[in-house]
């Protein structure tokens, strides 16, 4: 028990001894982290989309757009290993006019073969508190047009534009936690300490196909709705409006 009682005070010593004032502790570093920029290009079939052209949709209507914003959520990265990679509260805010890009944070050194993103947000996030984010965030009320203030959630993708035949608008204002729509995509990048920039291209031309056609004259022309047959059958279509152009280190 003494010698215990010795070599603990010999040690005490020592280290007080050995360490100066001005000695810095070395931390072994955490992994690092880097960004990926990420743009969305939207076209309309071949043609890139804008605002003042016409399109033929599927149906053969033809139409002009006026506006195209989206809400995205639930980043992830999976590793070649099929380990997932959540990029936790991570959002943006989309408007396809605007034609803005967007930067996710926080990503490990690794060898990565997909990414994942939703359109649209989950219960707890939509019927949340839209107060709560400050006046940059993706989510509040200030900047985002899509939070619906007569109901307690967002807009995840508004549509809008007119018909050539009658002139008459079309309003698509797309809703419902219980339609998020998950996108996982193939994408293959080595991830050390470089910021990535990474392109992905947004199709209109599939909100409007497969699996079913959809006719503004037939199906209809305008939902504010989270359940009705215009919100569910666009919602359907919209699950392969995403793919990925290019990524670069």
């Amino acid at each position: 028990m003494k010698n215990l009682i010795l070599i603990t005070v010999v040690l005490f010593t020592l280290t007080f001894v050995g360490c100066k004032p001005d000695d810095t502790i070395i931390v072994e570093p955490q992994d690092e982290v880097s960004e990926m920029t990420m743009t969305i290009n939207h076209r309309m079939g071949n043609n890139n989309l804008d605002f003042s052209s016409e399109f033929t949709l599927p149906s053969n209507e033809v139409v002009t757009f006026r506006r195209l914003a989206y809400i995205l959520s639930d980043f992830y990265l999976v590793k070649n290993d099929d380990t997932k990679i959540q990029l936790s509260e991570q959002y943006a805010l989309v408007d396809a006019k605007k034609g803005e890009s967007f930067t996710l944070t926080d990503i490990p050194m690794g060898d990565y073969k997909a990414i994942g993103l939703s359109i649209g947000l989950d219960s707890m996030i939509n019927h949340g508190n839209p107060n709560s984010y400050s006046t940059d965030h993706a989510l509040s009320p200030i900047n985002n047009s899509l939070h619906w203030s007569w109901e307690n959630g967002y807009i995840f993708t508004a549509l809008e534009g007119k018909t050539k035949a009658d002139n008459e608008s079309f309003i698509f204002h797309l809703a419902g936690f219980k339609n998020k729509t998950e996108f996982e995509l193939p994408i293959s990048f080595s991830k050390q300490y470089n910021a990535l920039q990474a392109t992905f291209e947004y199709d209109v031309n599939e909100v409007f196909k497969n699996p079913e056609v959809y006719s503004i004259a037939t199906d209809g022309a305008s939902t504010h709705s989270t359940t009705d047959p215009v919100t569910i059958k666009l919602f359907a279509n919209m699950k392969d409006v995403f793919s990925v152009t290019s990524i670069n280190e």
